[in-house]
């Protein structure tokens, strides 16, 4: 399980299932956090950033659950003090 490349500076997770689960297009999605592409994705999880700010973070969170995705159950976000040389990734395991 190596999971996905995903960024400490104010970066978003999102659960792959729950755009098909709550009929979001992946287009849709790319268009709400300005992007034309994820910054790294698998067959479970979708990763976005890195994002300017906790206000920009706070905007693209918003414009997920306006798309009705829930915070926490389909996408979170990832930010936090964290030295230059570690790097971090999210696996998602498949739900039963």
């Amino acid at each position: 399980m190596t999971g996905v490349h995903v960024t400490g500076e104010y970066g978003l997770v999102v659960r792959r299932a729950s755009l098909k689960e709550r009929g979001v297009s992946c287009t849709a999605l790319l268009v709400a956090l300005e992007v034309t592409k994820p910054l790294d994705s698998d067959e479970f999880i979708l990763s976005f950033g890195p994002h300017f700010g906790s206000e920009a973070l706070a905007t693209f969170a918003a414009r997920l659950s306006e798309l009705g995705l829930r915070y926490f159950d389909d996408f979170f976000e990832f930010s936090g003090d964290f030295p230059k040389w570690c790097q971090f990734s999210v696996a998602g395991i498949k739900q039963q």
